[in-house]
């Protein structure tokens, strides 16, 4: 078990990975929460059909605490919505939770943004903790306290900063994560190494072969490894987040990849994964910090070679279509007619950089099919 703790004064937290039985996983949270006056457990429904892990956790949560309640979301991108936030707190209110109650997330990072969402509005604000069950959950969506929903006009629109009381990643949930929703998550690892950590960079270089293995054919020794990786991206999330939680600064150099990776996801109509449309919008960051003579040719295509390598798109030159484009201007990092864009001179480190719309729109267009 490795643990990680966030600590953000009164809002700190731990964030546990490991191998958890649901007796471990509950214990912790009784820790973590206290006595709450009704837990309200919000559960991806595909999660909950093909996991055998949530019944039993479920259970054991509500043999330690009161009103404990179970609601299926809709899995996946599909409960990012107003409307289903407004069914979540509807429900909680017709429950019967009162201010004292506690929301706690089953899923991936949609469901735990949806939760996060939910907690942070319900009576002004109730507790929440997370569960994360995919790679991509584990690494990035669950720590920070980032919440939301998307709108038509793009994705996380609207939402909170509220930091769970507990984040706690039990492993064994990734045996049922199908393959492509696991290399997905690899690619918020990649990043968590451009930007902050050469030696998971290098690591990740070293080890792609093995992370990028069919489960079958991993052993107990990758599973230590996939352990000690997850935990590392943490650490550079922790990291970041401490030291910026509203991201008024430095925090921002965690949405590398994001403004063209956001707008690539929307536009397919969530059909390209959050991980899959960050691994083309890291790609893309490259190429204009190559433009604007900021980041070596050698890091971008070294970076390339590594997504590929671990089963990750990097064709985005391809699809830099006119209403990607159009999508950036209404991305949330966009200030004015700027929007600031997180650039790697090389592996390890990054730079905040406000770059005029019609300038990223004339690049990128030069680079895709656009032009």
């Amino acid at each position: 078990m490795i643990t990680i703790p966030v600590p953000l004064g009164a809002r700190a937290y731990d964030v546990r990975i490991g191998g958890v039985s649901p007796d471990e996983a509950a214990t912790w949270l009784v820790a973590a929460a206290g006595a709450p006056t009704g837990v309200a457990v919000l559960v991806d429904a595909q999660v909950g059909r093909v996991s055998p892990r949530v019944a039993p956790l479920v259970a054991a949560l509500a043999a330690r605490f009161p009103n404990v309640r179970r609601r299926d979301l809709p899995a996946g991108e599909a409960c990012k919505t107003l409307a289903e936030i407004g069914r979540t707190t509807e429900w909680m209110a017709a429950s019967g939770f009162d201010r004292g109650a506690l929301v706690v997330a089953i899923g991936g990072g949609a469901v735990s943004d949806h939760a996060g969402f939910a907690a942070a509005i319900y009576l002004r604000g109730v507790p929440f903790a997370i569960f994360p069950t995919t790679l991509l959950a584990m690494v990035d969506a669950s720590v920070g306290g980032k919440t939301g929903v998307d709108l038509g006009a793009g994705k996380n629109l609207v939402g909170a900063f509220h930091q769970p009381r507990a984040v706690i990643a039990d492993l064994g949930f990734l045996a049922t994560l199908p393959p492509r929703e696991r290399t997905a998550g690899l690619a918020e690892v990649v990043k968590a190494g451009l930007i902050a950590d050469l030696a998971l960079f290098e690591r990740l270089e070293e080890e792609a072969v093995s992370l990028s293995a069919p489960a079958e054919h991993r052993d107990g020794e990758n599973a230590t490894r996939l352990a000690t990786i997850i935990a590392a991206a943490v650490k550079v999330k922790v990291d970041v987040v401490t030291a910026d939680e509203r991201e008024s600064g430095r925090r921002a150099i965690l949405n590398f990849g994001h403004t063209v990776g956001h707008a690539l996801e929307s536009e397919s109509a969530y059909e390209l994964l959050h991980g899959e449309a960050v691994s083309l919008g890291m790609v893309a960051a490259l190429s204009l910090g190559v433009s604007r003579a900021v980041t070596p040719v050698a890091v971008r295509e070294r970076a390339r070679r590594l997504l590929a390598a671990l089963g990750l798109p990097v064709d985005v030159e391809r699809r830099l279509s006119p209403a990607v484009l159009e999508r950036i201007d209404v991305d949330k990092k966009r200030r004015g007619e700027s929007v600031r864009f997180v650039l790697v001179p090389t592996p390890g480190t990054a730079e905040l950089t406000d770059i005029p719309l019609a300038e990223v729109r004339s690049l990128l267009a030069r680079t895709g099919p656009a032009a």
